[in-house]
């Protein structure tokens, strides 16, 4: 077993490696929301017809960050698992100082092993079908939506535990992501 220094440096690494995966999933959830709420939902001709390029766009988003999801949440292939630091995190019950309870610290593995159960049974069913309409994707990007917001929540919380330093998980855009929309770039050019 690793000393309490060993494993509070251990923990900050993995944590903060963590986080970057983390927000590089917000990023993009916030890029998808923008494209649908900014650009598709105000156009007629994007939100009232059936397109086979969104619907794969939409699946893609889905799938993607599932998978992305998943991984973090189940620690596969000995990568990185938010669940496993804290459950070494349980056998140094010192380093919660009167920050937060063993029951919390139960509560909150509870809520990530109930996140990717709910991730995996919204996904599953639209997977096995292969459907990629807004109706079909709707559970799936509920869960999405409620999966990134609990690991945000218990990376920040749980790095500010081992570190007593703030972790910013805050999406910022070091320019407008649609810009691209802002030309007409998507108009087939026509050979004279």
């Amino acid at each position: 077993m690793l000393s309490e220094k060993q494993f509070r440096e251990r923990a900050k690494i993995e944590l903060r490696q963590i986080g970057s995966q983390v927000l590089s999933l917000a990023t993009d959830r916030d890029i998808y929301w923008k494209l649908e709420r900014e650009i598709i939902q105000p156009n007629p001709q994007l939100c009232e017809a059936r397109s086979a390029f969104l619907d794969m766009l939409r699946g893609c988003y889905a799938d993607a960050l599932a998978a992305r999801l998943l991984r973090l949440l189940r620690g596969e292939e000995g990568g990185l698992s938010l669940p496993r630091v804290l459950a070494q995190l349980a056998e140094y019950p010192q380093l919660l100082h009167g920050q937060i309870t063993e029951r919390e610290l139960a509560d909150d593995r509870a809520a990530l092993t109930a996140a990717a159960a709910g991730l995996q049974g919204a996904s599953a069913p639209r997977v096995g079908h292969h459907e990629r309409t807004l109706s079909a994707l709707a559970a799936t990007q509920r869960e999405l939506d409620s999966a990134i917001d609990r690991i945000i929540s218990t990376v920040k919380t749980y790095y500010w535990i081992v570190t007593e330093t703030h972790l910013d998980l805050d999406v910022k855009h070091p320019e407008d992501p649609l810009s691209i929309f802002q030309f007409a770039w998507a108009t087939p050019v026509l050979a004279k």
